[in-house]
C-alpha cells in the first residue's frame, strides 16, 4: 500500500476521536439529542455493579445511573470492562460517563469531572475467618495480599500493608476465588462489596481492622463537563430528597 494511502486510512481511523476531542465534553442539550448516555462499568463489583442470574447488569450503581438517565429523559446504555481501561476510555471518548463505585479524591477531580456523591465506602482488610492474627492493616507485613488493579484500595494496600507480595487483579470475584485457594492471604477491598460478597456467598472470610480512607462515591464525566455535570448533580440532589437513594441503599446494603 502506497505510503500516502496508508496515512489517510489512518487518519480517517482516528477522525472520530479527533472530532470529539476538538468539540469538547458533550452539554445535557446534547445527551438529551442523542437519547442515550454511555456509561462504562466494571460488572465485577458487587453489590455496586455485576452480572445478575439472569446475565444483565444490576446493582447499587446500576440503579442510580438508570436513575440519573431517567431524570435527565435518556436511556442508559452500559459497557462493561475491566477497571484499567475504564478512565482511558472515557478519555479516548468511547462513553459519556463513569459508574463504577469510583471514589471522589482530589487527584480525580483535577483530572476529570466528577458529580455530587451519591453514596460512600471505605477500604478495609478481610482474612480468612481462622487467621486470628491479623487485626489491622500493618498485621499484613511479609503476606500475599490482593487488592483490584489501579483501585484506591491497591493504593491504600502500597502505603500501608508492607506485604511480601501484592498481587493485582481485575475485581472482587477474582480476589475472593484466590482467597478461598489460599494463594493470597489476604485482601484489601472496599467496605460495601466485601460485605456483601461474604453474606451472599457464605464465604469464611472476615473483616478486620478499622475503616480506612472513608470517601464519597460519585459518577465521573469527561474533563470540562460543567453543564453536564450541573444537570446530573440536580437529579442526584432530587433522588436524595425524595428518598431514592435511601431506598437504594436499603435494597443493596441490608445487613
Amino acid at each position: 500500500m502506497p505510503l500516502d494511502r496508508r496515512r489517510l486510512l489512518t487518519a480517517a481511523a482516528l477522525l472520530p476521536f479527533a472530532v470529539h476531542a476538538q468539540a469538547g465534553p458533550p452539554t445535557a442539550a446534547q445527551i438529551r439529542q442523542q437519547g442515550y448516555l454511555r456509561i462504562a462499568t466494571t460488572g465485577a463489583n458487587a453489590p455496586y455493579t455485576f452480572v445478575g442470574p439472569d446475565n444483565v447488569l444490576t446493582g447499587f450503581d446500576i440503579d442510580w445511573s438508570r436513575a440519573i438517565c431517567a431524570g435527565l429523559g435518556v436511556e442508559a446504555r452500559f459497557s462493561r470492562l475491566e477497571w484499567r481501561g475504564i478512565l482511558p476510555g472515557l478519555l479516548a471518548g468511547q462513553f459519556d460517563a463513569v459508574m463504577s463505585a469510583v471514589r471522589i479524591t482530589p487527584e480525580r477531580e483535577a483530572a476529570f469531572t466528577l458529580s455530587a456523591p451519591y453514596g460512600s465506602d471505605d477500604v478495609v482488610v478481610i482474612v480468612p475467618t481462622r487467621n486470628t492474627s491479623v487485626r489491622e492493616i500493618e498485621d499484613l507485613r511479609g503476606l500475599t495480599v490482593a487488592a483490584a488493579a489501579g483501585s484506591v484500595q491497591e493504593q491504600v494496600a502500597r502505603e500501608l500493608a508492607n506485604a511480601g507480595t501484592l498481587r493485582a487483579y481485575p475485581g472482587l470475584p477474582d480476589i475472593m476465588l484466590e482467597m478461598r485457594t489460599g494463594r493470597v492471604d489476604a485482601a484489601v477491598v472496599g467496605r460495601g462489596g466485601a460485605a456483601h460478597a461474604i453474606r451472599t456467598t457464605q464465604a469464611p472470610l472476615t473483616i478486620v481492622g478499622r475503616a480506612l480512607r472513608p470517601g464519597p462515591l460519585g459518577m465521573v464525566l469527561p474533563p470540562g463537563s460543567t453543564d453536564l455535570v450541573a444537570a446530573v448533580n440536580a437529579v442526584i440532589a432530587a433522588r436524595i430528597a425524595d428518598g431514592t437513594q435511601a431506598r437504594l441503599f436499603a435494597q443493596w446494603f441490608a445487613a
